[in-house]
C-alpha cells in the first residue's frame, strides 16, 4: 500500500523508507510536498512584492502586476523543482563515492519526501515575513530607503529571529530524513548517508547563519 505516514516519516523515517523500497517508484507524494512548498513561496513572493505596488504610477500599477504574477509562478515553481532535482542530483553523485547502488529515479523519489519539514518552516516564514513587510514604511518612495527601513524592520524584532531559527531546525530535520531516504535509495550505511547528506545540508546551514548574522547586523 503506498500511502503518506507522517508520523514513521517524521519520527522513524528507517522503517518508513524500508517500507517504501518494497514499492515501486511513485512520484505521487514527493511531487505534491513540492508543489506545496513551491505555492507556499509563490504567495510569500505575491504577497512582498504587492507592498511594493503603490511605488510605480498608476499606468504601470496593471503592468506591475502581471509582470509580478507571472515571474511569481514561473520562479515559484521553476525554483523549487529545480531544488529538487539539483538536491537529488548531489546527492547521488556523492554518494558514488561510497560505491553506492539504486537509480536516481529512486534517489529523487525519497529525497523529495525530505522536505516536508520545511513546509512547517514555510508556512511559519511567509505569515512573519508578510508581518514585517506590512510593518515597513513604503511612504518613503525611495526604493533604497524603504529597503534599509525593511532590514532595520526585520533585525529589531526577535520574531525574525524565530523565524530563521525554525527554518534551520527544519532543515536539520529535513537532514536526518535524508540520511535515512539515502541509506534505503543507494543501499549503503548510515555513516556513510551521514557523511553525504552533511556536505549540502552543512554548508547551506553555514551559509543562512551567514546570512542571519549578517542581515541582524550581528557581524
Amino acid at each position: 500500500m503506498n500511502n503518506l505516514n507522517l508520523n514513521n516519516l517524521l519520527f522513524d523515517p528507517n522503517s518508513f523508507f524500508r517500507e517504501k523500497s518494497r514499492n515501486d517508484v511513485n512520484f505521487k507524494y514527493p511531487v505534491l510536498i513540492t508543489l506545496v512548498i513551491a505555492v507556499i513561496a509563490m504567495v510569500s513572493s505575491f504577497l512582498a512584492m504587492n507592498q511594493f505596488r503603490g511605488l510605480f504610477p498608476s499606468d504601470m500599477s496593471s503592468y506591475f502586476s502581471i509582470a509580478t504574477i507571472f515571474f511569481i509562478i514561473v520562479g515559484g515553481l521553476f525554483g523549487t523543482f529545480f531544488y529538487w532535482f539539483l538536491l537529488s542530483g548531489i546527492l547521488y553523485a556523492i554518494s558514488y563515492v561510497f560505491d553506492s547502488k539504486g537509480s536516481f529515479k529512486r534517489t529523487l523519489e525519497f529525497v523529495g519526501y525530505g522536505f516536508v519539514p520545511q513546509i512547517f518552516s514555510s508556512l511559519i516564514g511567509v505569515v512573519i515575513t508578510y508581518w514585517l513587510t506590512t510593518s515597513a514604511d513604503f511612504s518613503l518612495q525611495d526604493p533604497q530607503l524603504i529597503t534599509e527601513n525593511m532590514m532595520e524592520t526585520f533585525s529589531n524584532n526577535p520574531l525574525y529571529y524565530t523565524s530563521q531559527t525554525i527554518g534551520i531546525l527544519c532543515l536539520l530535520l529535513s537532514a536526518y530524513i535524508w540520511v535515512f531516504a539515502l541509506l534505503h535509495a543507494r543501499n549503503i550505511s548510515i555513516k556513510n548517508a551521514t557523511l553525504a547528506v552533511s556536505i549540502p545540508v552543512g554548508l547551506s546551514i553555514v551559509y543562512q547563519v551567514y546570512l542571519f548574522l549578517f542581515t541582524s547586523g550581528s557581524i
